[in-house]
């Protein structure tokens, strides 16, 4: 009966050892796939469109500078925006979509908006799944950083059209 007590009592113990080990590899490779760096972030391949410099005075939306200071941050590989609470990220994306300046209505912006609201929200899920690899996640930052370059060149191209509207003698 002893020996019985006794093999039983190795069992366990050597039972447990396993999914301590395979625990904290496990935790180690989640740890190592979700790590995204500054230089991970650098070696994406897009096209950036800045805000023209002559433009830039002319660009009183508070928001868009907000959210040009989040990508900017995002550049230089930190998350920790994506991290804050969800109705903090929602409020400042709705902030972000309602303050858009009255010269700067039109289609071609407000649709570009709602693309950079839909990738920084897609991102925010993305990073706070627990199950996203790192290849996930630089694909989201990608497509976030496209879609505000984006905006920023339609933007560009509203400024120009309107410097190059003559009006006509009377």
């Amino acid at each position: 009966m002893a020996r019985i007590l006794l093999v039983l009592l190795i069992i366990i113990f050597c039972g447990c050892d396993k999914n301590k080990s395979s625990t904290t590899s496990d935790m180690e490779i989640i740890q190592d796939t979700v790590l995204v760096t500054k230089s991970d972030i650098q070696k994406i391949n897009f096209t950036e469109f800045i805000l023209d410099p002559k433009f830039e005075k002319s660009l009183n939306w508070l928001k868009f500078k907000e959210m040009e200071t989040r990508i900017q941050e995002l550049k230089n590989g930190d998350l920790s925006h994506f991290n804050s609470d969800t109705k903090i990220v929602e409020t400042a994306l709705n902030e972000f979509t309602n303050t858009l300046p009255l010269h700067l209505r039109e289609e071609a912006i407000e649709s570009r908006i709602l693309i950079v609201k839909t990738m920084y929200l897609r991102l925010y899920n993305i990073v706070n799944i627990s199950t996203s690899s790192k290849e996930n996640i630089k694909k989201a930052i990608e497509d976030l950083l496209e879609s505000f370059s984006n905006l920023t060149y339609q933007i560009n191209k509203k400024f120009e059209r309107d410097s190059q509207k003559v009006s006509k003698p009377d």
